[in-house]
């Protein structure tokens, strides 16, 4: 029996939340609330305020809790498999939607545009990986894809593998995305001389690398802008 288990959540309690959320919305809820009703979908007849308060605990905020990854989220007294696996639904739909988003803007002016996207779709991921937005003339995301898979502290960057996409959709510009699973999001040497030669191979195909950000659960770095967004 889990700690879940042994506790008694009222009907009534469950109730009062989900009235108040649907009659104000999630500004109506404290952080700990919205995650506790979420929770009641995923362990029903169970007090699962004191899960949710766990989870904030150990993990800051409630997005840090939606990033966590499958095993860190079974460390939680309360979570098993059942909870955890919806947990990974909630995050999946959500980068799911938020990437439908970053393809229908107008227009991706920076890197501030797709950091909320990049942030939650790479920031959780165990080992590094690279993803690429492609643009258009007019700045519009005409594809996006993973295009690399390195281990915990490099990942390879095969210039052949990033410009293909953009030639079979006629891209003139790419955001290039990487993530630092254990690290800081700033440039390795590494990096910098990939970012450096990617640059001079796009440009022969008359493609410009627009940005090469590196992405934590947390924070963002432009390579481009020199800065943490």
């Amino acid at each position: 029996m889990t700690v879940a288990e042994q506790y008694t959540n009222p009907a009534g309690h469950r109730e009062r939340l989900r009235k108040r959320f649907l009659k104000a919305g999630r500004g109506a809820l404290a952080d700990y609330e919205l995650l506790e009703l979420l929770l009641t979908y995923a362990i029903p007849r169970v007090n699962t305020k004191p899960i949710a308060k766990a989870l904030l605990h150990r993990f800051g905020t409630f997005v840090n809790v939606l990033q966590q990854p499958y095993e860190r989220l079974m460390e939680i007294k309360g979570i098993g498999p059942k909870t955890a696996t919806f947990m990974q639904v909630v995050q999946s739909s959500l980068t799911r939607s938020m990437e439908a988003d970053v393809e229908q803007q107008l227009s991706i002016s920076g890197p501030e545009d797709i950091f909320a996207f990049v942030r939650l779709h790479l920031g959780p991921r165990a080992h590094e990986c690279v993803y690429a937005f492609y643009l258009n003339n007019s700045r519009h995301v005409v594809h996006q894809a993973e295009v690399g898979m390195g281990t915990v502290d490099r990942t390879p960057l095969y210039p052949r593998e990033i410009l293909k996409p953009a030639l079979v959709h006629n891209a003139t510009g790419i955001i290039l995305v990487h993530n630092h699973p254990e690290g800081q999001p700033v440039p390795s040497e590494h990096d910098l001389q990939m970012t450096k030669k990617l640059e001079e191979v796009a440009a022969l195909f008359g493609i410009q690398l627009l940005d090469h950000m590196i992405v934590t659960r947390l924070q963002a770095y432009s390579i481009k802008k020199g800065k943490l967004l």
